[in-house]
């Protein structure tokens, strides 16, 4: 069973835009041999996004993810540019692709060689579309620049404004008035962003959003921090408050004077020195709610640690809010096990043991049979084929013959004592060295996610630590809220 996986992407995806529509990428790289012949076809697609870095492309991080399957064969693409704009991801991927040998890259446009000269001028070429996408950004940037300056509008429209025919912003109802009520509320000091971000959700109001999310804290702090609300804007650049304040081109919806007492409210309210207490969390930014897929916020309550899912303001996962103390039994039974005299001369000799990719020789042999199929079939020329046998046949002599293990890169003595000792801080960067991400369900973790540089390790002393179990299940008791709706509507509960 072979698969074949197709990336698209498109910067501006607009119908009107002469650009290559992601139907016309993905219909040219189904008509290529090497994907035509594979039994399944998965297409990964991000629209609407810059290849200049792979911020914001979650679906060629999850083709990335997917590569690690046993049942790839190709990777294809339109052309290279399409994969990447940035010199220093493209060759990593290069290098990633030079590890598994048995994965065929294809492009519509260009090819992929695994040769020196292909390599050089795989860099070159990256070098090129990376240049492109920087010459094209600094003409923008200066165009964007000369129109802040004249206090033009420049960048998405803020809610409440809507863009007219001429480019400039005028005021939209019933918005503008959603707006007002935020900052007459906050000004007044009892209501803090959590609580109208929940009451505005409560009331059914809806704000556009692409990824599908209502109101949250952060968005409402945003609103309230904005002098575009006033009818001025930065010199330099709206969106990273760059330049002087300056008269803008738009009629403004809130008085300056009540903008005035919301910043001084903000300010009070803000953590750190002067303003509200500033909390650190252990599992901050790592945990995602198992129901929907979404980040698990932080809050604390009455000198109580709790994880709540994003999504709680907005549609009511419906799943409670997760204690701090209930999560963190999982690690400490982890680091423990591993740090014990045992768990840590084991550890030592499976991270010193030979971690071939589970099935590459079989790969490199179905990619043997499926070159040897279309240069049966007349879809390769003898030359090509002739190299691409000798190619696969030497990586399959290369691998029968490796026998030097990678060494390991985690430090485990003292590692349980440095987790009962450390703060909040401390205990994060521990699990950092090990994890990307846990997945909670029912008020525990359920499995988790090894960073993506350590999958083997990781995996083997996790292995070790519970006797050979995939995941670690430790019998603890688990407080919970014993809420499912646990939102702080004032107070401490967020600016």
């Amino acid at each position: 069973m072979t698969t074949a996986l197709i990336y698209v992407r498109q910067s501006r995806h607009k119908d009107t835009e002469r650009t290559v529509s992601p139907e016309v990428q993905e219909n040219a790289c189904r008509s290529l041999p090497a994907v035509a012949v594979c039994d399944s076809i998965e297409v990964y697609s991000d629209l609407d996004v810059s290849g200049g870095k792979l911020k914001g492309r979650a679906r060629f991080l999850a083709l990335l993810e997917r590569i690690q399957g046993s049942s790839v064969a190709v990777v294809a693409c339109y052309d290279q540019s399409r994969a990447f704009r940035n010199t220093q991801d493209a060759l990593t991927f290069y290098a990633l692709m030079e590890k598994r040998p048995d994965i065929k890259v294809a492009f519509v446009h260009g090819r992929f060689d695994r040769t020196p000269a292909g390599e050089f001028t795989y860099t070159a070429m990256a070098a090129a579309h990376s240049m492109e996408r920087r010459m094209t950004g600094e003409k923008i940037r200066a165009a964007y620049a000369y129109r802040n300056a004249q206090g033009a509008a420049t960048g998405p429209a803020p809610y409440g404004y809507r863009r007219t025919t001429r480019g400039t912003l005028e005021v939209v109802e019933p918005a503008a008035s959603v707006v007002r009520r935020v900052f007459q509320d906050y000004a007044t000091g009892m209501w803090s962003a959590r609580s109208l971000a929940a009451r505005l959700n409560d009331e059914g109001i809806v704000k556009g959003s692409r990824h599908g999310l209502g109101w949250l804290p952060d968005t409402l702090v945003d609103i309230l921090r904005n002098p575009a609300y006033v009818g001025k804007t930065y010199s330099v650049s709206r969106r990273r408050r760059e330049g002087e304040l300056i008269r803008a081109e738009w009629p403004a919806i809130v008085d300056e004077g009540l903008f005035v007492r919301v910043q001084a409210t903000l300010k009070t309210n803000a953590p750190g020195p002067g303003g509200a207490p500033r909390h650190d969390y252990v599992f901050s930014r790592l945990l995602v709610c198992a129901s929907c897929g979404r980040l698990m916020r932080a809050m604390t309550d009455h000198n109580r640690v709790y994880y709540l899912c994003r999504r709680d303001l907005v549609t009511r996962c419906g799943r409670q809010a997760v204690r701090e103390e209930a999560l963190l039994p999982w690690a400490s039974f982890l680091f423990e096990r591993l740090d014990s005299r045992e768990g840590y001369e084991a550890a030592r000799a499976a991270t010193g043991r030979v971690r071939t990719l589970p099935g590459t020789l079989e790969r490199i042999e179905d990619s043997l049979k499926r070159l040897k199929s279309l240069y049966v079939r007349g879809l390769m020329p003898q030359d090509e084929f002739e190299r691409e046998l000798a190619h696969f046949e030497r990586l399959r002599a290369e691998l029968a013959a490796r026998a030097t293990p990678p060494a390991p890169t985690i430090k485990l003595e003292g590692l349980s004592a440095a987790w009962k000792r450390g703060n909040s801080v401390e205990r994060r960067k521990l699990l950092l060295k090990f994890f990307a991400r846990f997945y909670v369900r029912d008020g525990r973790i359920d499995h988790y996610v090894p960073r993506a540089d350590r999958v083997d390790e990781v995996e083997g002393l996790v292995s070790l630590a519970t006797g050979g179990q995939p995941e670690v299940e430790v019998l603890a008791p688990i407080p919970q809220t014993g809420r499912s709706d646990f939102i702080a509507k004032s107070g401490a509960g967020g600016i």
